[in-house]
This record gives structure tokens, sequence and C-alpha cells, in this order.
């Protein structure tokens, strides 16, 4: 059942008990401490206790309940979206009881619809969980476990309640030189960590950079990793290949961009300096356009000088950019240890952040203000119930949808040009006869 309105008060406290989120006695004494209040009332009793989140409460006054639990994890409040479903704050009930302690994870839920309409994405999310066990580095996100509960698969993750720094740029302009050497040193690190596993991260970029309570960085998200030499699905869109690109276009590397396949560790230091650039600067190196044209830029042209968006950076750091994102992969850093050494001279002690504790870390996140869309779209359920999916857009790429138009454009140019010299040289015949 959804609803734009309140459930009746007896259907809240219902649905409470069935969502497993807390047991029969804080119901029955927030119910007989308020007699004759309605469901709203009821729920915000149960908020102010802690015994509900906000998004909880307002979930289950909407009429749901079914996918607030899963398994041993009570999902608090959402933290985002990605291509391959909703990002949630949860608690781990099992370790709370097992430390004496809130424990909260990074909740990775993939729609019971989109598991059963998408295969491929089913694939590449049971690929993410598997590779992600592979790596345990301080300066990656760890994967904790995944599996399959009640139906809905979920991949849980380290929580850091922190932001990325897309989100800092995007919010308060590009960051100070001693700033991005040092988080970007500590990324370095992380690809390192990754490489040494045997994998290819294949999406760095700076919404997949995010920064730790002590001031320093993590990298996020192996959705896209890959590992050299593995045998490669019946279905390209899984993992890419020839003719079908994986990344994102602002930070991809030219190599990729032909065959997602061919992406090596070199790969990955070139979006790595991408992304320093974009910190830097404010901006990704080949702004605007399309994908092709994005491509097409990445593969065949220089950006804009970094010294051209920001003076105060010094010649000896873009040249280390510059090495980062050269074209030919043979010209760049060979490691993230060697890509680290060289950011470390520039780069700021780390800065520790106001501390959050679990109470002040649930607080930060349980707001409609943050993902506002997250707390009224009921499309993106962790519920199995039937019903459409929605449509997103693809995260794998046909080449033939972003192939270089360059070629095209050319041989029409040079076209036109010919046959205006020739109409020239006949002009000049006539007029000397």
């Amino acid at each position: 059942m959804t609803t734009t309105e309140d459930v009746s008060r007896d259907k809240f406290l219902e649905l409470a008990a069935r969502s497993r989120l807390l047991d029969a006695e804080p119901l029955r004494r927030a119910a007989a401490r308020l007699p004759g209040a309605p469901a709203r009332g009821v729920a915000d009793a149960l908020v102010r206790s802690g015994d509900l989140t906000h998004f909880q409460a307002e979930k289950l006054l909407r009429g749901h309940w079914q996918g607030l639990a899963l398994g041993p994890y009570h999902i608090l409040a959402p933290l985002g979206r990605g291509g391959m479903g909703t990002v949630y704050l949860a608690r781990d009930t099992r370790l709370a009881e097992e430390l004496g302690d809130e424990v909260l994870v990074a909740l990775k839920v993939l729609p019971p619809k989109v598991a059963r309409a998408e295969p491929r994405m089913l694939a590449r999310f049971r690929r993410e969980i598997e590779l992600g066990r592979c790596v345990d580095h301080p300066h990656v996100v760890r994967t904790l476990t995944g599996g399959e509960a009640d139906g809905v698969h979920f991949l849980a993750m380290e929580y850091v309640p922190g932001k990325t720094v897309g989100q800092i740029v995007l919010s308060d302009g590009r960051l100070p030189l001693g700033d991005a050497a040092r988080w970007f040193a500590d990324v370095a690190a992380g690809l390192a960590g990754v490489h040494d596993a045997g994998l290819v991260h294949r999406d760095v970029k700076p919404g997949n950079v995010i920064l730790t309570q002590d001031g320093r960085a993590k990298l996020l998200d192996l959705g896209f990793a890959y590992r050299p030499g593995e045998p490669l699905p019946d279905d390209p869109t899984i993992v890419g290949g020839a003719g079908y690109i994986v990344g994102t276009m602002n930070f991809i590397a030219p190599e990729q961009a032909r065959d997602a396949t061919a992406a090596r560790p070199a790969s990955d230091l070139y979006s790595l300096g991408c992304s320093i650039y974009y910190a830097l600067t404010g901006t990704p190196p080949f702004p605007g356009g399309t994908a092709k044209d994005k491509i097409r830029r990445q593969l065949t042209m220089k950006p804009v000088p970094i010294a051209d968006l920001n003076p105060e950076v010094p010649a000896e750091f873009v040249r280390i950019v510059e090495r980062l994102m050269a074209k030919n992969p043979a010209d760049r850093p060979q490691t993230g240890t060697a890509a680290r050494e060289l950011l470390l001279p520039f780069a700021r002690p780390p800065k520790r952040l106001a501390q959050l504790t679990a109470h002040t870390a649930i607080e930060a996140v349980d707001s409609p203000e943050a993902h506002p869309e997250l707390w009224t779209d009921d499309s993106d359920e962790t519920a199995d119930r039937p019903g459409p999916v929605s449509p997103k857009a693809p995260d794998v790429l046909p080449l033939s949808e972003a192939a270089d138009t360059g070629r095209s454009s050319w041989l029409l140019g040079f076209g036109i040009m010919t046959v205006l010299v020739v109409l020239a040289a006949l002009y000049a015949q006539l007029r000397r006869l």
C-alpha cells in the first residue's frame, strides 16, 4: 500500500511491528503515552526517543514497511543513488549486539525488480561484491560482506561519514594545492592496493573520492572494477569490451575509451590526473559536448593548461598532472606508489575534522533535504513487490553511440573544398579564353 496521506494510527502500529525495526515494548509504551494521538504523533514520539529515524517514520506513515530491515541490517536513511541502486546508512544489529555499541554500515541495495528484469545488473552487482572482497587497503572503502536477504541483494561496506571531493569542489570551488596533493596522494596509495590485488578500478573520479574524519581520503566504488585477463562473460554490457565503453567520460583514459578491457593500472593513473585537474581548476579537462565529443578529446586533444585556469599552481606540479594525463600509457607514472611519491612533496599535513558519534552521523543524513527524491520516490524500494522497472541511463555505452564523428565531418569538409578548388580553376580558365 502506498499513500500520500498518513496511514491511520492502528495501521501505523501494525506496520511498525511488521517492519522488525523495533520490539513490541517501545511501540506499546509510545501508544500508551499518547492514547489519542494520530499516527504522526506516535511516529514523532518514537523519533524523539531514538527508536525510529525520520526516514523510517516517513516510510511507515506512507504505508511502507517491507525492506526497512534486511537480515541483520536496519535501514536508517538514504545516502545516495548510483547506477546499481540506492546506498543507505544502516545499522548492523548483529555486530551491535556482539560489541555492545552502534555499528553503522553503508548498504548498497539492488532493487528486486531490477535484479529480475536486468540480469546484467545482477551479474555486475555480484562482481562488485566478489572483487571488493579482494581489496584490503586503508585508502579504499572496505567491502564487509554481501549476499541476499529477504529476496533482496545487498552489499555492506565501511561507512565513511564525509563528503566526496566532487561535492566539495561543486559547493566550495577548486581545492587548495596542499589539500589536493594530500588527498590524491592517498588515492594513489589506494590505487596501489587495488592494483596489487590484480584489479583495475576503471572509474577513478572526484565523486569516488571520499574524505574521512581524520582528514584523509579513501577511494570508493569498485562497481566497474576489472581483472585483466579474466574470462569475459558473453554479454559485453557486464564488463565492457571492444565496442563497449565503461567509465566516466570526463575522466576516462584514451585506451579505456577504445576498449574497456584494455584498461590497465596506468589507465587509472590517467583518470587520477583528470581528477586532480578538476580539483585544481573546478572544471573537467574537456567540459561540455556529448559523450562522442568527450571521447574524441580524450583521444586526441590537450586540455586548457592548468596555469590558465589557476595560476597559483606551481609549474612543477602542473608537470606531474601532465605526466599522469599523457595520452601514451608508457609516458605516465607506472604505479600508484610512484604517483603518490610525486604528489607527497606538495601535500599539506592532514587536518582532523569534527568527530561524529553514531548519533550525530545518523542525524547528519536523516533529513529529506539531503536527498529529497529518495524520501518520496518509492520506485527504488528495497521491498520485493511487483511493478515496472524505471528506465535508467546506460552505464556501459556501445561504441557505436559514442563513435568519433570527426572523420565524417572531415570528409565532408574535404569534399566541399575540392569542389571549390575545381570551380576556381574552371573560372580562371574561362577568364583566359
